[in-house]
Formats: structure tokens, C-alpha cells, sequence
């Protein structure tokens, strides 16, 4: 079978890896700190990467197209970024106090960002979404939250609901049950959490309506990041800002992957302006950073110098540290409107490539996303929410997966990419070429 012709290849080019893996196992559950760079059989160790490739414990090069999951827009080892960097680590790598480089990211932030305001800083997109939602709660005085099926906001309590479930067991489409996605969650979680689905805005309305008194935020991704790089219609969007304006509901634009559309992100993009926004990935320039940000009144309630102090806590021994202060604020002013339209031109160039590919294969082949990021769907069906993502042949992509790591070609496992400025013509060329390479193995297996 051509799956297990593509696994053995993969397990004969990486035996090195293989050894890491199970000596990481000893130490770290699963042999890694994060479930979401792993992938069966066992996932390649990484030694070193520069510009767009990447070379494994095997001493294999790839060509990155995901980078380290969309953070790394300028690619590996930006010149700029790693001056800067290097510059300031022999000043220090982190006080006890404030320091001038984040003054200087945070205006970038602002001023480029509708929803922005004033913003802080924290270490992870985890910690950004926790906070708009206790934010929201704070300015609302209610405690229930509204989130799509699908959507990913991170790993805390709140937002671990009806992200990655089956189908099968989450009821109705138009009425899915909050789910949770893992064990663990505080007892009561699943009671604080309203779950619509994606792009389907009446009946997404009509849950809302239901809930409008009891809701403090509805939090949502403006594209479906980590399943599959599906966008938000433009109708839906409009409905969840009219909504929640209508019901005094905060608003909360969950960005940390989608801010890669446009220099002022997804809500630029759609001309929708949300209440708060959580941002990640990219703004730290490669190094862990988390920020959330909006309108004053509600950035207001975690000012230390009011009247009676903060009224929402946040601290952070790490938060604002000046090395990825520097490294985000340098890599922000590397993405100028041309850069952005160059990233949008190469990606463009990458989705009609691939589409050729399906077409001469004459197998159904979707490319979603926005801006500089794309996801792979080998289904001729209409993909309107999470639901038509779940129900795509797993184990066919997964073998797509494998064949593309055998060929060269770095991705996430489940078949989605970003594409970074070091990536030209002559990159995108090399992938589809790979691509049309694994389907057709692929396909003439099946045959």
C-alpha cells in the first residue's frame, strides 16, 4: 500500500530522530512539551534552520512552510531581528522594571491595529485569550461566553470546549453541544460556555438571542486557524459585531494566528472592529509573546495607578521582557505594505499552483486562507465550518503528510502552511511539484 510505502520511507530517513524521540519519552510524556507538533509514527528533531529550511537530527534539509506553526514571517534567522537580539541580550535579557522597547511595540500595535486602543503584553496566546474573556466578564458583570465549533483559543479551562470533537457525539450542526476537550476542566465549565457554529450566521444568531442576558463575550477566530485555515464570511462577522453591540456583549477577536492577513490583521481585512483582540506568533519576532489589547474603557480596569488599584490582576515575571519587546517591534517594521502585498502575491501563486495540481490529478483539491497562510482540503464539498473539516479522509492526509516530509516539504501535520518571505517562486514550484509527486503515488494506490 502506498501508505505503507511512504511510512517505511519516512522510517528509514529518520532514524536518528526516532532515537531522540524515545529517549525524550523517558523524560517528557510523549517525548516533547507540546501536543501539537506531534504526529504518528514519531515527529523529526530539528538541529538548525536558515531562511526557509529546516535540517533534521538526519542531517535532512527541508523546506519550511509552516514555520514553527505561522510565527515566523520573516523566515529562520532574520538579520535584523538577530542584531537587534544579539545587541540587547549583552544589556541584559530581563529586569525587574519596565523597559523603552515596549513603548516602541506596543505603538506599532496600536497604530496599526483598529481595535487597539492601549494593549499588554504576556507570554502566550493562551494567556491573551484568558484575559479579554476575564475583561469581559469584569466589564460586563456576566459570566457565560459564546464560542464557535472548531475555534481554538488556547489551553485554558474556559476555552478547551468544542474544539477537536467528533461530530458524531456533539449534537445537532446548527445546535452543538459544548463538548470538552480534554480532561480536567473545573467542574461547571461546560455550563459557562455557548457553542455556534461556524459561518452558518442565522442559526448562530438564533443560540445567541437565546443566551443574550447571560453573555459577557462572544470570542471567535476570524479564519479557523488550527483546523484548517478557514475563513469567516463577511456576513457572519458583520452579524457577531451587530449582535453583540445590540446586547452590550464584548466582542473579542481571537488573532494570534489570523493577524498574518493584513497589517492590521483579519479585522482590517473584513473592516470589522472588534471590542478586544489576542494576538501571538508573529509580534514576538520567534520568541514566546502573547498580547491583548482594545478599547480603553475596558484596558482601563488593569491600570495599577487607579484609584484602589487594578481591578483585573495581571503580572508576569517574563511579560514585556525587552529581548522579544525588540525582536517583535524590529520584525514589525520589516513588514511594510510591500512586503505584505509580496507575501500575498507569493501565496496567491502557491493556491493557484496547487489547484493545478488537483485539476491535472483530477482529484478534488481546495485551498483555503488568508493572506500569506493556506490550508490543503482534498474534498470537492463546500467547507463552511468545522464540521466539513472533520469529516475529510484522515488517514489520506495523513499519508499526504508523510509523503511531503519524504519529499522535502515541511507543513503542519494536518495539511496547513504559511508562507514566509524567504519562500519565492522557485520554492512554491519545488512544493507543488512534491505534491503532484505524493498524490500520484497516492492515487495510483487506490486505483
Amino acid at each position: 500500500m502506498a501508505e505503507n510505502s511512504e511510512l517505511n520511507e519516512y522510517l528509514q530517513s529518520t532514524t536518528k530522530s526516532k532515537e531522540l524521540w524515545e529517549e525524550a519519552k523517558k523524560y517528557l510524556p510523549g517525548g516533547d512539551s507540546r501536543n501539537s507538533i506531534f504526529w504518528a509514527p514519531y515527529p523529526i528533531f530539528i538541529d538548525q534552520a536558515s531562511g526557509c529550511h529546516v535540517i533534521d537530527s538526519d542531517g535532512t534539509d527541508r523546506l519550511d512552510f509552516i514555520g514553527t506553526m505561522t510565527t515566523l514571517i520573516l523566515g529562520h534567522g532574520p538579520k535584523p531581528v538577530l542584531d537587534a537580539v544579539n545587541a540587547q541580550m549583552s544589556r541584559g535579557v530581563v529586569y525587574n522594571a519596565p523597559n523603552a522597547h515596549q513603548i516602541r511595540l506596543a505603538k506599532l500595535l496600536c497604530e496599526r491595529i483598529p481595535s487597539f486602543d492601549m494593549v499588554r503584553f504576556t507570554n502566550s496566546g493562551t494567556e491573551a485569550t484568558l484575559n479579554t474573556i476575564r475583561a469581559a466578564r469584569a466589564t460586563t458583570g456576566k459570566s457565560k461566553i459564546a464560542k464557535v465549533e472548531g475555534g481554538y483559543h488556547g489551553s485554558h479551562d474556559q476555552v478547551s470546549v468544542s474544539v477537536r470533537v467528533n461530530p458524531a457525539n456533539a449534537g445537532e450542526r446548527s445546535r452543538p453541544d459544548a463538548m470538552a476537550a480534554t480532561e480536567g476542566l473545573g467542574e461547571g465549565t461546560l455550563d459557562q460556555v455557548v457553542v455556534v457554529p461556524f459561518n452558518e450566521t442565522a442559526t448562530a444568531r438564533e443560540t445567541l438571542e437565546a443566551y443574550k442576558d447571560e453573555l459577557a463575550a462572544v470570542i471567535i477566530e476570524p479564519m479557523l486557524g488550527s483546523v484548517g485555515m478557514l475563513p469567516a464570511t463577511s456576513e457572519f462577522l458583520t452579524m457577531l459585531r451587530d449582535f453583540t453591540s445590540a446586547n452590550g456583549i464584548v466582542l473579542i477577536f481571537d488573532e494570534v494566528i489570523s493577524y498574518r492577513a493584513s497589517s492590521g490583521g483579519a479585522q482590517e481585512y473584513y473592516g470589522v472592529t472588534p471590542d478586544m483582540t489576542s494576538l501571538g506568533k508573529i509580534i514576538g519576532g520567534g520568541f514566546s509573546i502573547g498580547a491583548f489589547g482594545g478599547r480603553k474603557d475596558i484596558m482601563d480596569l488593569y491600570d495599577p495607578s487607579a484609584a484602589g488599584g487594578p481591578r483585573v490582576a495581571h503580572a508576569g515575571t517574563f511579560n514585556a521582557n525587552p529581548v522579544t519587546m525588540l525582536a517583535g517591534a524590529t520584525t514589525l517594521e520589516q513588514l511594510t505594505p510591500e512586503v505584505y502585498r509580496k507575501l500575498d502575491e507569493m501565496t496567491d501563486y502557491l493556491r493557484s499552483e496547487i489547484l493545478k495540481v488537483g485539476a491535472e490529478l483530477e482529484t478534488p483539491i481546495q485551498v483555503t486562507g488568508l493572506g500569506s497562510l493556506f490550508g490543503i482540503h482534498f474534498t470537492g464539498d463546500e467547507l463552511v465550518g468545522y464540521r466539513d473539516i472533520a469529516r475529510e479522509d484522515s488517514a489520506f492526509r495523513h499519508q499526504v503528510f508523510l509523503g511531503m516530509l519524504n519529499e522535502g516539504i515541511l507543513m503542519a501535520s494536518n495539511l496547513v502552511g504559511a508562507v514566509s518571505t524567504e519562500i519565492g517562486e522557485t520554492e512554491i514550484d519545488a512544493f507543488t511539484a512534491a505534491l503532484r509527486r505524493v498524490l500520484e503515488r497516492t492515487l495510483s494506490a487506490v486505483k
